[in-house]
Formats: structure tokens, sequence, C-alpha cells
């Protein structure tokens, strides 16, 4: 079972540029209408719970644009329970109807995979929280989810 509560932030802020007389696309900003969503969260990677890079790298949780532009996500966080918080990297640009994979171990960061850079799980198995919060620390998407045998992640 998961429950997911979402709220949407407006500002006035206009996200098209124009110049010479055409309008360009530029990437939502965080004064912007969000349009970024927790998306799910693998929570207990298959195997055993090992301390290894690799093992860790294989809990996660995904973020997704639902709009067709890029949003700039420069310094929202992904938080859980404990407090845990993920901060998406300073110019870090998600493309419209695209996924990120955030991986909870280390490696180097690619367009859709980033790394967390934790060396150990995060994510409870018996159950979590995960708020999404803008730079200025406001949640506008949660999902939490509770253990269910033979369940190993959760879409949000």
């Amino acid at each position: 079972m998961f429950v997911r509560r979402f709220r949407t932030l407006f500002s006035a802020a206009t996200a098209a540029v124009v110049l010479a007389g055409t309008a360009v696309l530029a990437p939502l900003t965080a004064d912007a209408a969000i349009t970024a969503v927790l998306s799910g969260i693998q929570y207990d990677p298959p195997g055993a719970d090992v301390r290894t890079n690799a093992q860790i790298n294989n809990e996660f949780f995904t973020v997704r644009n639902i709009s067709t532009r890029p949003i700039n996500l420069s310094g929202f966080r992904v938080a859980d329970v404990a407090n845990h918080v993920f901060v998406f990297p300073r110019g870090y640009v998600l493309p419209g109807r695209s996924t990120v994979i955030v991986r909870t171990g280390k490696n180097r960061n690619r367009a859709l995979t980033l790394y967390w850079n934790q060396s150990w799980y995060v994510w409870n198995n018996t159950g979590d929280t995960a708020r999404f919060q803008t730079p200025a620390g406001k949640t506008f998407d949660t999902c939490t989810y509770k253990a269910v045998t033979g369940r190993s992640r959760v879409g949000c």
C-alpha cells in the first residue's frame, strides 16, 4: 500500500524567452509550475543487504517530468523520514517527458542517472516516506509505502 499526495506550485514567472522574434523554450525553474513528480522507489533491492556499492546502487528512487518542457531541478531535494536528503546538483535540467534515476550509492553522474553517494541503504524495507521539496524546502509531492510481502518497489 502506498499513499501519494501531490500539490502543484505556481508563480507569475514566465518560462518563454523571446530571441530575435522567435520564442525559445527555456527550462522551467523552481519559480514556475512544478512538473516533476516522484514516480517510484526501489526500496528493497534483490538479494541480501550487503555493504557493496553495486548492491547499494540497486536501491533508488525516480523522478518524472510530466511536462514536454525541460525543468531545472537545481537545489530541489528528496528526503526520507530519517531526514536523509538528496539535493539535485547545480545546473541539473530534466528533459521533458523524461525520468531520472537517483541511485543510493556512488558513481559518476550521467544525464538520466544520478548518485546519492551514500555508503549504506537509505529507504527502509518496512516502510518510509519520500518528500520532494523545492530549494526553499516546501514539500510539493510525497510518496509513502509500507512493506508488502513479495514487493520490493513501489510506484508513486
